[in-house]
C-alpha cells in the first residue's frame, strides 16, 4: 500500500540515508585536524561565555586625578586627535545584530532562517577542511563589503567644507596634512575594513 510522504519527509530520510552518512564520516575523518580544530574553538567560546566578566562594567578612575595634577602645574600640554572607524559589518553582527538597516520586526523574523544559514555554511566549512569560520573571528558580511566600499568612495569626494577637508586629507596622509599613524585590531573584520578603505595611502 503506497503512502504519501510530504517533500519534508523526503529531505529527511535522504539527508540521513546510508550513503550520506557513510559520506559525511569520511569527510569528516578526512578533515579531522580541522574538525579538531573546530572543537577546541567551540569550547574555548563556550568557557569564555560562561566565565568572562565582559558583562560586568566598573566605572573607570577619574581621569582627572591621574592628568589633573599635570596640568595645574602648568607645563606645556601636547594635543591629539584621534579618529574612530567602525569597521564593516560582519558574519555574526549579521546573524545576532539588528543592526541601523533592518526593523526589530524584520530582525526577529529572519533571525532563525539566517541562524540555520549560518550553521549549514559552518557545517560546509567543516566538511570541506577549510580553517574559517562564520562565527569566530567572523569575517565582512556582503552588507559589510558596501560599507567599506562607501567609506572608501568617502575618501575620495570632495570635501563638503574646510573643515572637513583637513581631517581627510590627514585620514588620507596627503601631502602637506599632518602626520598621522594608523593603529588597527588585528581582527579580520578590522583588517579588511583597513585594507579596503584606506588603500590608496596603503599604497604609498
Amino acid at each position: 500500500m503506497w503512502s504519501l510522504k510530504s517533500p519534508f519527509d523526503w529531505g529527511l530520510q535522504a539527508l540521513f540515508s546510508r550513503p550520506v552518512l557513510i559520506l559525511v564520516c569520511a569527510m569528516l575523518l578526512f578533515n579531522l585536524p580541522t574538525l579538531i580544530f573546530k572543537i577546541g574553538l567551540f569550547i574555548r567560546g563556550v568557557i569564555y561565555l560562561v566565565m568572562c566578566n565582559d558583562k560586568s562594567w566598573k566605572k573607570p578612575r577619574d581621569p582627572k586625578l591621574v592628568v589633573g595634577p599635570i596640568l595645574d602645574a602648568g607645563g606645556p600640554v601636547e594635543r591629539k586627535t584621534i579618529y574612530f572607524v567602525r569597521h564593516g559589518e560582519s558574519t555574526w553582527n549579521d546573524t545576532f545584530n539588528k543592526g541601523s538597516h533592518r526593523s526589530a520586526l524584520v530582525f526577529a523574523i529572519g533571525f532563525v532562517p539566517g541562524l540555520i544559514k549560518a550553521m549549514l555554511y559552518e557545517t560546509y566549512i567543516i566538511l570541506s577542511g577549510k580553517l574559517d569560520s562564520w562565527f569566530y573571528d567572523a569575517p565582512i558580511s556582503h552588507l559589510g563589503l558596501g560599507q567599506i566600499e562607501q567609506l572608501g568612495i568617502f575618501f575620495t569626494q570632495a570635501p563638503a567644507n574646510e573643515e572637513e577637508a583637513k581631517h581627510i586629507a590627514i585620514l588620507r596622509a596627503d601631502p602637506g596634512a599632518k602626520p598621522s599613524k594608523i593603529l588597527c585590531s588585528s581582527l579580520r573584520r578590522a583588517v579588511s575594513t583597513l585594507a579596503f578603505a584606506f588603500k590608496d595611502r596603503l599604497s604609498r
